[in-house]
């Protein structure tokens, strides 16, 4: 609870700053944004994953600093994960999957290469707010979903996002790829048919997400 209470502080902190610094120049901007993401996790154990499609929607501040440099901190509701397929003997074909439910705090820096195009890079922290797993299986008996058990996730994520994006007046979309460098899971155990199943697939995980999202600007 502490680490929840300090990141909605730093986000209490950049709304006001930001707010201050928009009522200050009206070339400063802020906006909503709301997008899809294509999730994964970086993991030694587990090789064959796939693309978890999720989504992310929130408020961004741009506090022009020249007119080419800018400072652009973002409050996000953001969900991760990824699916893992596997065969094994018992239970035959399945799909393991993780999803992760943040909120997440980039703090970029902005180039604006001319008046429609930017890049931008920095850092982002987040806070695992709740996360499921979910077996599916060929033999439907092992099949199973549990929600978060707080030993076996790390609550605070950080990472390096970098993107491009095209503004046209009011309107934005644009592409970011996070590159989480914390590790999400621990070793895991599951409630199943009264038993208790262990895994420590994912305890080396990390996240990774390419978005592609939609703002606007007032």
């Amino acid at each position: 609870m502490r680490l929840l209470k300090q990141l909605f502080t730093l986000s209490s902190i950049v709304i006001l700053t930001s707010t201050s610094a928009l009522a200050q120049d009206d070339e400063n901007e802020v906006g909503v944004k709301a997008g899809l993401n294509l999730s994964n996790l970086f993991s030694d154990e587990i090789n064959d994953q796939n693309a978890r499609v999720g989504y992310q929607a929130g408020l961004f501040f741009k506090v022009g600093l020249t007119d080419h440099f800018a400072i652009q901190p973002e409050v996000l509701y953001t969900t991760k994960g990824t699916t893992a397929e596997y065969d094994n003997f018992l239970t035959g074909d399945g799909e393991f999957t993780q999803k992760f439910n943040y909120i997440e705090v980039p703090a970029l820096a902005v180039i604006n290469l001319n008046e429609n195009i930017n890049i931008h890079a920095g850092p982002y922290f987040a806070y695992l707010l709740s996360a499921q797993v979910e077996n599916k299986s060929a033999n439907s008996d092992f099949n199973f979903i549990e929600e978060l058990d707080e030993d076996d996730f790390n609550r605070f994520d950080y990472g390096l996002a970098a993107g491009v994006e095209f503004e046209f007046d009011i309107i934005g979309f644009g592409i970011r790829y996070d590159y989480g460098m914390a590790k999400v899971g621990k070793n895991q155990s599951f409630s199943f048919d009264g038993s208790e199943i262990s895994s420590n697939n994912f305890k080396n995980s990390r996240n990774s997400a390419l978005s592609l999202y939609l703002g606007l600007r007032f």
